[in-house]
C-alpha cells in the first residue's frame, strides 16, 4: 500500500488513478478515502488523488494536535512529494474546510475549488449537533459506533456500508475529536473574497439546513457556481454519485479547455 512520509510521525496513505487534470478528494471525519469509491469513474478524464487524513483510515496519527491548518499543510507536502504542482480540490462536508484552507494559503497551487455540502463556518443547529455527537463518541473512545453511523449514512450500493465501516473504524479517537472540534470553530467567511479561482458548491435538495451556506460564497466570490442535486442528501459523493460526477465534469470541462488553449498559446 503506497504511503508518503509527511514528517517523522505522519505517514499518509494515498491512491492515484487516471491521467489528466489532477483532482484531490478530501474526506470528512471518521471516514477514509473509500467514501469516494464511486468517483473513480472520473479517472477516464482526470488524474484522481485519494488519501486518508492523518489519524484516519490507513494513515498514521502524528504527534501534533489536529487542526485545519495542519491538515492543509499535510496535503501540500503530499502533493509536493508526488510532484503535482496544481490541483482541483474536492472537499466533502468537513473535508471542505481543508480544501478552503489550502486554497486560501496556496492559491497558486489551486486550479479550482469544489465543495460538497460545504460551509465557510458552522452557524446552525443540525450540523453542529451531529458533529458534537461524534465528538462525544470519540471522547469516550466509541469510534466503532461513530464509524457505523457514518457508514449507514453514506451507503448506497450493496457492500458500501461494510466497506466504509472497515476503514472508518480505524480512525484514531483523539484525531477524530480534534478534527471535529477545529472544524466547529473554523471561520473562513471573511476571507472568501481572496478566492479568485473557479468555485463549485454542490448541495442535495433534501439537505435544506445546509443551503444557506452558499450565500457568503456568492457574495464574496461571484464566480461561484451552485448546483442543487434533486433528491440528494448531504451524502452526495457516495449516494448521488452519478449526478455528482456529472456536475463535477461539467464544471471542469471548460476549465480544462481554457487551460489547454493557454498552454497552446504559450507554446507558440
Amino acid at each position: 500500500m503506497p504511503h508518503i512520509s509527511i514528517d517523522e510521525s505522519v505517514s499518509l496513505y494515498y491512491h492515484v488513478k487516471g491521467q489528466g487534470m489532477p483532482i484531490v478528494f478530501i474526506h470528512p471525519f471518521v471516514m477514509g478515502h473509500n467514501v469516494f469509491h464511486n468517483q473513480e469513474a472520473l479517472a477516464e478524464n482526470y488524474q484522481l488523488i485519494f488519501y486518508d487524513l492523518a489519524g484516519h483510515g490507513l494513515s498514521s496519527r502524528g504527534g501534533e494536535p489536529v487542526t485545519i491548518h495542519l491538515l492543509a499543510a499535510h496535503l501540500k507536502r503530499m502533493l509536493d512529494k508526488l510532484g503535482i504542482r496544481q490541483v482541483v480540490l474536492c472537499g466533502y462536508s468537513h473535508g471542505g474546510l481543508i480544501a478552503q484552507e489550502f486554497a486560501l494559503n496556496y492559491p497558486e497551487r489551486t486550479i479550482a475549488l469544489i465543495l460538497s455540502g460545504g460551509y465557510s463556518e458552522l452557524n446552525n443547529f443540525t450540523p453542529k449537533f451531529f458533529i458534537k455527537s461524534v465528538m462525544y463518541m470519540a471522547k469516550f473512545r466509541q469510534i466503532p459506533m461513530a464509524a457505523k453511523l457514518q457508514a449507514k449514512l453514506n451507503r448506497k450500493l450493496p457492500g458500501d456500508e461494510q466497506a466504509i465501516y472497515r476503514l472508518a473504524k480505524k480512525s484514531d479517537p483523539q484525531a477524530s475529536y480534534e478534527f471535529c472540534k477545529t472544524g466547529l470553530h473554523y471561520i473562513s467567511t471573511h476571507s472568501l473574497h481572496r478566492l479568485k479561482m473557479p468555485i463549485l458548491l454542490l448541495y442535495g435538495t433534501l439537505e435544506k439546513p445546509m443551503h444557506h451556506y452558499r450565500i457568503p460564497f456568492l457574495k464574496a466570490a461571484p464566480q461561484t457556481q451552485v448546483v442543487f442535486i434533486e433528491g440528494g442528501t448531504h451524502q452526495l459523493p457516495p449516494r448521488s454519485f452519478k449526478e455528482f460526477n456529472a456536475a463535477v465534469d461539467c464544471f471542469l470541462r471548460p476549465i480544462k479547455k481554457r487551460d489547454k488553449s493557454a498552454k497552446t498559446g504559450d507554446a507558440r
